[in-house]
């Protein structure tokens, strides 16, 4: 059995029933809602406030979840949307509550009992026993749902359990609404949506530009909007694209010539694609001519 590399933390400060808890390869969310894997109750923690991260490389890092009031490493505060790399020794402190990053542990996952079986046959699931699969984030025992309940029903073990169906359904659903301006964020939209976005401002983003590239551009799209047509816009946007500074030359009534040295560009993009960008940005009377040099 592979063991689990998690890291662990110990509570410095902070009303909290545990005194340390770790984070494994699925990550930890913090934050005031009860369906965060750390429940943190203060006024001065937004409902989803940190998250804290695994990486490939077994290394874990902080991030901010554009909490109102922040999140501390070392007494420093770290930008939103930022993860930054925790090391040994880190605290981390949002609100009243500190946590210390005291190092890495292994773990042996643990198997599953087998199931019940007579003379080496196994038994077929009793109706009414069979438990599902907890989803990460929801509550296996007892429906957090009950909260938004009459007192009366709060201690009522059937309701509880009986409500967990519609939790474990409703939940992912929620989560995805909640979350919704990930989507929209050029940081860490999936690269459908980036297409998606530059299409609001009429923007071309062609697939083949690294990643990397197309969140810049998705990035500054609204400072090309605000420039469409003009010689500043129309230079960036080609930078952008190609990771060279063109050089457009007005010589003319509504004529100008733009230049651009593709054999210092590291993307593997043509002439086609720089008449397409040209296209779609200067004025509808103006004419021009491409230089590729």
């Amino acid at each position: 059995m592979q063991e689990e590399v998690k890291a662990q933390f110990s509570v410095i400060s902070g009303n909290l029933d545990q005194e340390a808890f770790t984070v494994g390869r699925q990550g930890l969310r913090a934050g005031r809602d009860m369906d965060n894997n750390l429940v943190l109750r203060h006024r001065e923690i937004s409902r989803q406030h940190m998250l804290i991260s695994w990486r490939v490389d077994d290394h874990y890092q902080v991030e901010d979840l554009n909490s109102s009031n922040g999140v501390w490493l070392n007494e420093v505060r770290i930008p939103p949307r930022v993860p930054q790399e925790l090391s040994k020794g880190d605290v981390i402190r949002c609100g009243p509550f500190a946590f210390r990053f005291t190092g890495l542990i292994e773990e042996i996952p643990t198997l599953p009992p087998p199931p019940p079986s007579v003379n080496g046959k196994v038994l077929p699931p009793v109706r009414g026993r069979y438990t599902p699969q907890q989803i990460p984030g929801v509550p296996q025992m007892q429906s957090t749902w009950l909260q938004y309940l009459p007192a009366i029903y709060g201690q009522d073990e059937f309701l509880g359990r009986y409500l967990l169906i519609f939790e474990s359904l409703l939940s992912p659903v929620t989560w995805a609404i909640d979350n919704f301006d990930l989507y929209l964020s050029p940081e860490v939209a999936p690269q459908a949506w980036l297409e998606w976005i530059a299409s609001w401002f009429d923007l071309l983003l062609l697939p083949e530009l690294p990643i990397d590239r197309q969140r810049e551009i998705i990035r500054q799209a609204g400072w090309l909007f605000l420039r469409r047509g003009t010689k500043v816009g129309l230079q960036r946007l080609l930078e952008l694209y190609f990771g060279v500074i063109p050089e457009i030359i007005e010589n003319d009534v509504c004529r100008f010539v733009v230049r651009l040295p593709l054999s210092e560009s590291s993307v593997k993009l043509g002439k086609e694609v720089a008449d397409r960008l040209i296209q779609s940005q200067k004025p509808a009377f103006a004419a021009y001519s491409l230089e590729i040099i």
